[in-house]
């Protein structure tokens, strides 16, 4: 099996990715592509067995290039939506990467209804439930104990964060991050590039583009970062 080249530079998240990695699909081989340079820090401690390099994307090799456009496989290392979105057009632009070269990392504990349908590129975490016809988009984001009800939609770079859940029928936007602990009732919809803060109960639509929280959410503010 190919190396899993891991985008991104952020050093809690690299041990949390490689694990999930490791467990969904038994890799071992590790390549971090950074796209800035970064100290990677005392908080990335792989196992002994992992196989780790770094490398930042400015040093790349065009031997490297070649090899990784032909049969390389990537994932994400960013909790960030937007950053996400960010770090994934930057590589674009030097790696013409397809969709196909991200693969599922969905840990074994993980409850996926059958007629539910993943994109590539989704990080599914422990004790996650998608339920029945839901669809999830690429580079979706469910972290551990993160519901899915039936009939939802999330579209591209959504992040769950722990705890969420999300009744019935409801639909998240592109690069949308709802915080750990929210619960968002059935059919609301929720527009793209939002912060919705953790702990909030939402019971209505939100617009796009929006920082809102609270019980019931409301929108407090615009949100300037924009993907």
């Amino acid at each position: 099996m190919n190396p899993l080249s891991i985008l991104g530079c952020d050093p809690i998240l690299l041990n949390v990715v490689m694990e999930l990695a490791e467990d969904a699909r038994g890799i071992t081989n590790f390549e971090t592509l950074l796209n800035i340079p970064v100290e990677i820090g005392e908080q990335f401690q792989p196992h002994s067995h992992w196989q780790h390099h770094i490398y930042e994307i400015n040093s790349l090799s065009s031997e490297h290039i070649d090899r990784l456009t032909r049969d390389g496989q990537f994932t994400f290392a960013m909790a960030h939506s937007p950053v996400k979105i960010m770090v994934y057009d930057a590589f674009k632009k030097i790696l013409p990467l397809a969709h196909a070269q991200f693969p599922q990392l969905i840990h074994p504990s993980a409850i996926i209804s059958r007629s539910s349908t993943l994109g590539f590129g989704v990080q599914i975490d422990p004790q996650t439930t998608v339920s029945a016809c839901s669809t999830l988009g690429f580079g979706v984001n469910l972290k551990r104990n993160s519901s899915v009800g039936h009939h939802c939609t999330l579209e591209d770079f959504v992040t769950l964060n722990p705890g969420v859940t999300l009744s019935s029928q409801v639909r998240v936007g592109k690069g949308t991050r709802i915080g750990a602990g929210t619960s968002v009732r059935d059919n609301v919809s929720i527009g793209e590039n939002c912060v919705i803060g953790m702990g909030s109960v939402v019971v209505k639509d939100i617009p796009a583009n929006s920082i809102a929280y609270g019980n019931p959410c409301r929108v407090q503010a615009q949100n300037p970062l924009r993907t």
